[in-house]
């Protein structure tokens, strides 16, 4: 086991020495990459999510969510706060001894969801189509509760009193704790978004991304890397409505590599590794993008 931990620390070395060599060789490409990025979490993510995020946090402070049965209470608090709420959630209900690995895994798998303020108003000013967004929407948590199955374990819930719970202050005393999380959220959207686009146009200027004629091929590989900034790249493809959708669904759903890093670090010492947050991941992804490819039919 020791040496499987230190054959990957070695690996994230090697890596981390690679992306800042190549910061080296390519310095314009990094500061365009991080302009690029901070003016798309400036423009497009703060105005929506941070709002969202405040008072959805101070409804958590100050409610009783605590209350809801374990298995439903990860998908609620994803459901207010988006990636990768759902990860730590229940990454803390199987360190808290509430439920085991295999049981978080089954409640990661249905209930590891974004907030809709990024579909509906987000993703759908990237896409230009607030009825693509809705689709969007639909596909991604009916794409949730279809995945649930594919990673169901059999027994019950070992519920027993757990460390779930936050404690209620005064109401101006959770508002402000609710706009401190908000912005610390938002500072960690900002950093990763600010690597996977240094390191998207550091591929592209070695011109990996060449390799595909396709532009929304192209789109979707970068999606894949970094979410924001694909579903951003797929809008823009000269492409029809349709293929933008489905697209658009699979990478929502899917994530990114940069929510799965965001949500491994999250349920570290869980149980739930990056191999089952990406499998769970990938496969509501495909979910997604067939339900919207269904329903994109009767609606767009």
């Amino acid at each position: 086991m020791k040496m499987v931990r230190n054959r990957k620390n070695q690996i994230v070395i090697l890596l981390a020495a690679l992306f800042a060599a190549g910061m080296v060789i390519f310095p314009q490409t990094t500061e365009n990459g991080s302009k690029t990025a901070i003016s798309l979490w400036l423009n497009s993510i703060v105005p929506v999510m941070l709002p969202f995020y405040i008072f959805s946090d101070f409804i958590k402070r100050s409610g009783d969510l605590n209350r809801l049965p374990v298995r439903i209470y990860p998908f609620v608090m994803a459901f207010l706060s988006g990636y990768p709420m759902a990860a730590k959630v229940a990454g803390d209900l199987v360190k808290d001894g509430a439920v085991s690995a295999e049981q978080g895994r089954h409640i990661l798998s249905y209930s590891f969801v974004t907030g809709p303020a990024f579909i509906i108003f987000t993703t759908g000013a990237f896409i230009g189509s607030q009825k693509a967004a809705a689709v969007i929407a639909v596909s991604h948590y009916a794409g949730a509760l279809l995945n649930g199955p594919l990673y169901s374990c059999p027994g019950p819930v070992m519920v027993r009193k757990s460390q779930r719970e936050i404690r209620s202050g005064h109401y101006m005393e959770n508002f402000t704790a609710a706009i401190i999380c908000g912005f610390r959220a938002m500072a960690v959207i900002l950093a990763y978004i600010m690597v996977f686009t240094i390191g998207i146009n550091i591929l592209d200027s070695s011109g990996v991304f060449s390799l595909f004629a396709c532009e929304t091929a192209s789109a979707t590989l970068k999606g894949i890397l970094e979410m924001t900034i694909g579903v951003n790249l797929v809008g823009l493809c000269d492409t029809g409505i349709m293929t933008k959708t489905v697209t658009a669904a699979f990478l929502v759903s899917f994530g990114g590599l940069s929510v799965a890093g965001q949500a491994a670090s999250a349920a570290e010492g869980s149980g739930i590794g990056l191999g089952d947050i990406l499998k769970i991941k990938a496969t509501h992804g495909l979910i997604s993008a067939v339900i919207a490819m269904i329903s994109g039919w009767f609606v767009l």
